[in-house]
């Protein structure tokens, strides 16, 4: 459910830019550096300053933390079928929020101080996606166990401070590129079916009470 989520974002950036970035006047398509792409940006530059060109020039996505939102961890975890009179047992979903890191690999820094500055001001107007605003065709490029049918996701700017900063390009390398963090939020991930069933439901109690008789001495 994580790379499904993902590639969406991903396509519908790609969309944008294809149908936006082309200039009306001199007609000139967006470039390869307008293209986003899914991948690891920690896998960049290798080492002994080994470029990767498969992640060069384009915008890079990378999922770079899961927090779980701990808000919604106290729901409901049975449901009752009042039709086959039983009831019905299971963990509760699990909700996390997912940090995507946006990185821009253009050799040439202006452009790529330009690609980031695109990715934010799509999401300011844009930061809202479900099933119903976006193009599912990208599901078929997601195994079907990993897939989401309903789904809402929220894009939220995340602004970490320098020492997280620094902290995060410390783990992915070293390096670091012009960039933008976003946290995704809400990722439902549970398991489906139920993982067991129980007894029927409880609708009456009864008692059978059978009053003792006085105790007789036999002496």
């Amino acid at each position: 459910m994580i790379l499904h989520a993902a590639k969406v974002i991903v396509n519908e950036l790609n969309i944008h830019f294809t149908i936006t970035l082309t200039d009306a006047l001199s007609a000139v398509p967006p470039t390869q550096e307008d293209t986003v792409e899914l991948g690891n940006i920690a896998l960049a530059e290798g080492n002994g300053g080994n470029v990767n060109a498969n992640l060069q020039n384009k915008i890079i996505v990378t999922v770079v933390n899961l927090r779980e939102d701990k808000v919604l961890k106290n729901t409901a975890h049975q449901k009752v079928d009042l039709a086959n009179m039983r009831t019905d047992y299971f963990n509760p979903s699990l909700f996390v929020n997912t940090f995507l890191l946006f990185s821009a690999t253009s050799s040439d820094y202006s452009k790529s101080i330009s690609e980031i500055s695109r990715v934010i001001r799509f999401f300011q107007f844009r930061n809202i996606f479900t099933h119903n605003n976006t193009d599912l065709t990208i599901a078929t490029k997601v195994p079907l166990y990993d897939r989401m049918t309903e789904f809402k996701l929220i894009m939220d700017l995340y602004s970490p401070s320098f020492e997280e900063l620094n902290h995060l390009w410390g783990t992915l390398g070293g390096k670091q590129y012009p960039s933008v963090l976003y946290m995704m939020r809400m990722l439902e991930l549970k398991h489906v079916p139920p993982t067991y069933e129980g007894g029927g439901v409880i609708q009456e109690v009864q008692r059978n009470y059978n009053p003792l008789t006085k105790y007789q001495d036999p002496f």
